[in-house]
């Protein structure tokens, strides 16, 4: 394959996309960049590989990076501990690994904040996958009333 290593992930990760998605995003490349990411996204699918999954395994941290969820604010977090179980709430806690836990675990009630840390310590860390699918469902739910 031929191209700049960029355009060769981007071909890549554009390959998983459905049709409509991808002629939207090349359409607004540079004509050049997007013509040469076009070739070689053709001959990648003319290989009939499983595009999808060779860019999850392939491009990793970097699809992880493009596609994870913004956190939310702190207060739509601590709210969330009213709604949750603490073992829940942990887990949210655990699918943004860039959180500052301790921040909000400090804001909980006390009982509440023990659960909480408790669980942290039993979980650890979350499978990729499980982190990335509760921080989906946090970031798709809608805030309670009152909640920012």
């Amino acid at each position: 394959m031929t191209g700049t290593m960029s355009e060769r992930k981007a071909a890549l990760l554009l390959a998983s996309l459905h049709p409509c998605d991808r002629r939207y995003l090349l359409a607004r490349l540079p004509k050049t960049s997007a013509d040469a990411i076009r070739a070689t996204g053709g001959r990648l699918r003319r290989l009939g590989w499983p595009a999808r999954l060779l860019a999850r395994e392939l491009l990793g941290d970097d699809l992880r990076t493009v596609t994870a969820p913004s956190a939310p604010t702190v207060e739509r977090i601590v709210a969330l501990s009213d709604a949750l179980s603490p073992a829940w709430f942990a887990r949210v806690l655990c699918a943004w690994p860039n959180l500052d836990r301790d921040f909000c675990i400090a804001l909980l009630d006390p009982a509440i904040a023990v659960a909480v840390r408790s669980e942290l310590d039993r979980i650890g860390a979350l499978p990729d996958n499980i982190a990335e699918a509760i921080a989906a469902e946090v970031v798709a739910a809608k805030p309670a009333c009152g909640e920012a």
